[in-house]
């Protein structure tokens, strides 16, 4: 029997009206998107080579901005700190990993566990930085608890210290995303088949076999996503920890982009080079996203 064309096509198209409806569902979201994201971006992008000044005429300067941030020592200074913060990103990624495993393991009471372990991401950054600014001062609790078992030797001025402000930090903010990463971590291995635990188990696996060869490729790309997110914290979300921790100091010792854009332009009113600065920070993440990328498709060649 020979079908007309006219009912052949009927299919093709009854299948492009759900695909309409779909994106008229979507379209709100690109909406809030372009008018949040993407034209700010823009607007900073085209600012950055300008002598920027809100409100008045900005003169086009081309790359000055840019040649005035990469011929500044302090900005140098500035990346330097990036980079070294940058060396925490394996604490942040095992340590949640791990507790979610141990407790997938079937510790007792799990869910409150996990529920204690979320804490620090609900509450405020600069509160939680506050807090550790008081434990962290010379004549806070920490210094204190050492001094009274006998180790005051090890009462250090963690956060004046130019050696020791970026280890503190990084310390600092694997307590403050811990929590987040446990959660994730513990929503990918809930999908994973329980029989392939208990197969490594049955054959003498050790917990840190069973977490190294069964959950962590089985959740890869969850690490994966994991690491993302933090690597646009470390560039995008450290603020609030600097201003309540250590003003970029001892002198630049601790400052971050972020940090340096926030001088620039709210506290000295250079908003071109801030522009600048952003344009720069944008493309960093994009970079080191990017290298992670390629490195982990070759890893699973």
């Amino acid at each position: 029997m020979v079908i007309p064309n006219t009912l052949r096509r009927r299919p093709k198209s009854g299948r492009l009206l759900p695909a309409a409806g779909e994106f008229l569902f979507v379209l709100p979201v690109l909406a809030l998107l372009a008018v949040t994201v993407v034209l700010p971006t823009l607007q900073v992008l085209f600012h950055a080579f300008t002598d920027w000044q809100p409100g008045y005429h900005s003169e086009w300067v081309g790359f000055d901005n840019f040649a005035e941030r990469f011929s500044s020592d302090s900005f140098w200074q500035v990346l330097r700190n990036q980079a070294f913060l940058l060396l925490g990103l394996p604490i942040w990624i095992l340590t949640p990993l791990a507790l979610a495993f141990l407790l997938h393991e079937g510790v007792p009471r799990a869910g409150l566990y996990r529920a204690i372990y979320f804490f620090p991401a609900i509450a405020p950054p600069s509160l939680i930085g506050i807090l550790f600014a008081m434990l962290l001062q010379p004549q806070g609790l920490i210094n204190s608890v050492l001094r009274s078992v006998g180790l005051g030797g090890l009462a250090q001025d963690w956060l004046t210290s130019e050696q020791l402000v970026k280890p503190v930090l990084i310390v600092v903010l694997a307590w403050a995303t811990v929590g987040t990463g446990v959660v994730i971590f513990s929503a990918a291995l809930s999908a994973v088949p329980t029989d392939q635990f208990e197969a490594a188990r049955l054959d003498g696996a050790s917990w840190r076999q069973r977490l190294w060869h069964v959950a962590l490729p089985s959740i890869r790309g969850t690490v994966e996503l994991w690491s993302v997110i933090l690597v646009v914290i470390v560039f995008t979300g450290i603020f609030p920890w600097i201003y309540t921790l250590t003003r970029g100091g001892p002198g630049y010792s601790s400052s971050t982009l972020d940090w340096d854009i926030y001088q620039n332009s709210l506290q000295f009113g250079y908003y071109g080079t801030a522009a600048a600065e952003v344009v720069i920070m944008l493309a960093l993440v994009v970079v080191v996203v990017v290298l992670g990328a390629l490195l982990t498709r070759r890893s699973r060649r």
